[in-house]
């Protein structure tokens, strides 16, 4: 009870913020915007999986500066301000606390997201005659994941942070490491390998492993392995059996619990001023 309490206080505390809407209402108007785009293309069909395959790599940016934004100054901020020792002062335990905050915050986070992608399919469907709900409900679920996978992050690394400050940083560097370098940590492999940095397509099966080890690259490996058409791999013909949609939802789960169990071990024994 003292969990949904705080779950229930925060959620409405935070959605409460003009922060929050602004936020919402870009997001809306990228998603929207991207749909738009979508429909003018010629090669655009309409069908389900075509239609994924253009809007995920949105949502790859997208949600998971959402699940950052929402979560890295769950603990950090009330920390700062003094706010979070007189929650604790109140009948509530550190863990109702610690996941009271991370309840409310995937709220938070998937309240704008999965109305921008609806927002987009109701766009996209009013242009196309046909349209399957099966894969987009495929789409919309691993979404959902990545989206609580990044809040998870969020919030973990906002109970590592002493400063809603340094949680920022840790969170702005996090996004960083897995939008923006783990690119390079590819061609360093990829060079270790074979003597060079530069991939062509078709690419060894390898270099998906090691691309889709991320949380937004197995979100990636997931839709790719179960929705999307068949990956083009250098040596030909099916997949190899490590590269299953499988491996790539309990690499999602590793980066939804570790950083959030990690984050939690240090909030339990931090001192609070």
């Amino acid at each position: 009870m003292s969990l949904r309490l705080v779950a229930r206080k925060d959620f409405f505390d935070f959605a409460r913020k003009k922060s929050f809407w602004a936020v919402s209402v870009v997001l809306s108007l990228l998603v929207v915007l991207w749909s738009y785009f979508y429909t003018i293309h010629s090669y655009s069909t309409g069908s389900a999986v075509d239609v994924v395959e253009y809007v995920y790599s949105a949502a790859q940016v997208l949600v998971p500066l959402i699940g950052l934004f929402v979560g890295y100054s769950a603990v950090a901020g009330e920390r700062e301000s003094g706010s979070l020792k007189l929650l604790l002062g109140l009948p509530h335990s550190r863990r109702d606390v610690f996941g009271g905050k991370f309840l409310s915050r995937c709220g938070v986070a998937l309240v704008p997201s999965l109305a921008s992608f609806l927002l987009a399919i109701v766009f996209i469907v009013s242009q196309f005659d046909r349209f399957s709900i099966g894969p987009y409900a495929l789409f919309t679920a691993a979404t959902v994941l990545l989206g609580v996978v990044y809040v998870a992050i969020g919030v973990g690394l906002s109970g590592l942070a002493k400063s809603n400050r340094r949680a920022g940083i840790l969170a702005v560097g996090a996004f960083a490491l897995f939008q923006l370098f783990w690119g390079v940590l590819v061609n360093i492999v990829a060079y270790f390998k074979t003597g060079s940095s530069t991939m062509t397509y078709p690419i060894p099966a390898w270099t998906y492993l090691v691309q889709w080890l991320s949380p937004s690259g197995a979100y990636e490996g997931l839709l790719h392995l179960s929705l999307l058409p068949p990956l083009r791999i250098a040596s030909g013909g099916q997949p190899p059996a490590y590269l299953s949609p499988w491996l790539f939802l309990a690499v999602l789960l590793f980066w939804g619990t570790v950083p959030l169990a990690v984050g939690y071990w240090r909030f339990e024994s931090a001192e609070i001023q």
